[in-house]
């Protein structure tokens, strides 16, 4: 894509914009934020839009695509979240924690599909990477997988056995499969 002086000046500008607006808006790891306020949502719709902005002279901007999802994702509208990580995946192939947030979104939509056929793409990108595994060793428990949830656990274990969630993911996992435990739900795995 070829872009004029002029048009590369107004897209940093959206793009910057929006940025700063987010900041302290998402959280990338970690813990889950309570519900935005009135002047935080305003922030948020703002830096939407300016994305947006951006996204009108470079469509495909994995960054742009990536960051309206995560504010859909705050504001609780999933299905508009999905729908930006969706189409960031067409652009970006390396990420591991786009195709980890696509799957968080699809479960909170009570889209099993998706949310384990991209949980499977994160592990796919990090093989190695220990969240990732849990991740989808949970996904997989959730929906009934479990000898498929008890191999990922344990290759999460074989990389770093101290691992305090791993270890209690793979707890969770023997104990639903010997019956001392109920399946747990999605609800149950963030709360």
């Amino acid at each position: 894509m070829n872009l004029t002086e002029k048009e590369i000046n107004k897209f940093n500008s959206f793009y910057d914009d929006a940025c700063k607006k987010m900041e302290g808006l998402i959280i990338l790891e970690g813990y889950t934020p309570k519900s935005p306020n009135f002047f935080e949502k305003r922030k948020i719709k703002k830096s939407i839009d300016l994305f947006k902005k951006a996204l009108e002279i470079v469509p495909e901007h994995f960054p742009s695509l990536f960051f309206i999802g995560k504010l859909y994702q705050r504001l609780g509208k999933y299905e508009d979240s999905l729908s930006y990580f969706e189409k960031a995946l067409i652009y970006e192939h390396s990420n591991h924690t786009l195709p980890q947030e696509a799957s968080l979104v699809a479960m909170h939509l009570n889209n099993t599909e998706k949310a384990l056929e991209y949980s499977l793409e994160a592990v796919r990108r990090k093989p190695d990477n220990i969240g990732v595994l849990g991740n989808h060793s949970m996904n997989l428990l959730i929906f009934g997988k479990d000898e498929e949830a008890l191999l990922f656990i344990e290759k999460a274990l074989s990389i770093e056995p101290s691992d305090q969630i791993n270890i209690r993911i793979k707890k969770k996992i023997e104990d639903v499969i010997s019956g001392n435990a109920t399946r747990p739900t999605f609800k149950d795995s963030v709360g």
